[in-house]
């Protein structure tokens, strides 16, 4: 048996072709390993900054001038006067700013959510009572019809005042399948 050394060759070709396609196909499963890995770490990550995002917004919502306002809002049922010129026997303590500036802080929490920077999910289990709350309270919708009478901006049509803290609140009650007189009796 004479030795072929083109035969040789050509097998030796052969198994370099196959260990290089072997190898190539080990880096491409390794790629995609390490992205997943990456795609998880980065949905971990956003989990994470939305959370904290969510707790920050609810210590806003807690601070000690807020906080007197929630009680407000959340202890008494829809027609309980907040505004110091409320109209009835006893106008409440609070003025038309103090309520703008917490409703900023729904209005903000809808542009997270409808922009998908916090978890929809965790903003509603966070805050779906204190939207609905204060959506329904009279006074709260005085201080909304105000600011959208005063609102001159060319953007009131498209973005208006407090449109995301309405949008949140409407979808929270149909989520629920509440109304504002049903929360009254909560």
């Amino acid at each position: 048996m004479k030795f072929d050394v083109g035969k040789a060759l050509n097998a030796v070709d052969s198994i370099a072709v196959i260990g290089g396609i072997v190898f190539a196909v080990s880096q491409v499963l390794e790629i995609r390993k390490q992205t997943a890995i990456q795609a998880d770490t980065l949905k971990q990550s956003q989990q994470i900054a939305s959370a904290d995002l969510v707790l920050k917004l609810r210590a806003t919502l807690d601070n000690n001038k807020l906080a007197k306002l929630v009680a407000d809002i959340q202890t008494h049922d829809h027609s309980y006067p907040l505004l110091s010129r409320s109209e009835g026997s006893k106008g409440g303590k609070w003025r038309d700013l103090d309520i703008e500036q917490y409703l900023s802080v729904f209005e903000s929490i809808g542009y997270l959510v409808g922009d998908d920077l916090v978890i929809s999910k965790m903003a509603f289990n966070e805050f779906s009572y204190d939207v609905e709350k204060t959506w329904c309270n009279a006074d709260v919708q005085r201080v909304i019809t105000d600011a959208c009478k005063a609102d001159k901006s060319t953007t009131r049509q498209t973005d208006p005042i407090y449109g995301q803290f309405e949008n949140l609140a409407r979808d929270y009650l149909t989520r629920e399948g509440e109304t504002c007189k049903d929360l009254d009796s909560q």
